[in-house]
């Protein structure tokens, strides 16, 4: 059953962590490359195109910052990977532990056109430090007049992503660039249907017959599936969009109230808990500075709100485990344990 669009219903909340270099300009690049404006400790950015149903939250921080509670309560993790910076030890660290934790995975490259490593030497390193079975779908196209990247080239469909108005611009490709991909096109049809295949359509693999693009289509949105996508003034958002919409939540408290027990998602009121210093995920949409209280042990005070989007706060005093929720509630809320 499809999520309910009444307005009224909860809406489903995903938080997102994205691990960016740990360097004053690693953070503000890679904001900018997914259409985010820093403001505060923490960039905080929900994406326009959410799916119905279903609200984006990404918390934009640099990897020597990133807390393991705040890993273990996310939904999915992206790694920044600077072809100008590379790969640093806390970036490394916080892979390993996302693995560890089977948490999705995504890696977005900057600086591919500009930088000391291109999008393949980026490949490269992913496939060796990172990621053994990394799959790459798409393929950035360069501009012919500066060092950007305009579009994306789609492997298993054989489109171009044409980003150069900002809106990105679906067409077929040209019989040329099918026939100078055709072996990195195979690669992915091959993974793929070891990945994600659906049973009958992995019987037809084995048997030698052609597995049809609808079926291998569906094969990518498998969650254990990690992928890399090129970014660049955020072309190739619209790609990590859709690996948002598609991963699912894994990380839902418990709110008690009085002597009623429900999930965070089913809650009709505002509700978090926090997931580390500063930082707490919420349920049930964003709310006016001055209207919520924190919860520590036997203490309550009020939360002075410094951004927001609808799953996730940034305040100070938060703590992992506290308590957020409206002034004069009853309401405390229980993390999951893995």
């Amino acid at each position: 059953m499809l999520p309910s669009q009444d307005p009224q219903m909860p809406q489903v909340e995903a938080l997102f962590v994205v691990c960016v270099p740990s360097t004053a300009t690693g953070i503000y690049f890679a904001a900018s490359c997914l259409g985010a404006q820093v403001q505060g400790t923490y960039p905080l950015l929900q994406p326009h195109e959410n799916t119905p149903g279903r609200n984006i939250s990404l918390l934009i921080q640099a990897s020597n910052a990133i807390e393991d509670t705040v890993l273990e309560a996310a939904d999915g993790l992206m790694l920044i990977l600077d072809g100008e910076l590379g790969l640093d030890p806390h970036s490394i660290s916080v892979w390993s532990k996302a693995t560890d934790m089977s948490l999705p995975r995504h890696l977005g490259a900057v600086h591919v056109a500009t930088g000391r490593a291109d999008f393949d030497e980026l490949i490269a390193i992913a496939t060796r430090v990172l990621e053994p079975d990394l799959m790459v779908r798409y393929l950035p196209i360069d501009s012919e007049d500066d060092d950007a990247i305009v579009g994306q080239y789609d492997l298993l469909t054989a489109d171009i992503h044409d980003c150069s108005s900002g809106i990105p611009v679906i067409r077929h490709g040209d019989p040329e660039h099918v026939a100078l991909t055709a072996d990195r096109r195979d690669d992915l049809f091959e993974e793929l249907a070891h990945a994600g295949l659906a049973d009958d359509a992995f019987d037809t693999h084995l048997q030698g017959m052609p597995v049809s693009i609808p079926a291998l289509a569906d094969a990518w949105t498998n969650e254990h599936i990690v992928s890399i996508t090129a970014l660049y003034n955020q072309v190739g958002v619209h790609i990590l969009d859709e690996w948002f919409a598609s991963v699912p939540t894994r990380w839902i408290p418990v709110v008690t109230e009085d002597s009623y027990v429900t999930s965070a998602a089913d809650s009709r009121s505002p509700v978090g808990v926090g997931i580390g210093t500063g930082v707490a995920r919420m349920w049930a949409g964003a709310v006016q500075s001055g209207s919520l209280e924190i919860v520590i042990g036997e203490e309550v005070r009020p939360v002075v709100v410094q951004s927001q989007t609808s799953g996730c706060l940034i305040a100070e005093d938060i703590e992992p485990e506290a308590t957020i929720r409206l002034v004069g509630s009853a309401a405390l809320v229980s993390v999951p344990r893995f």
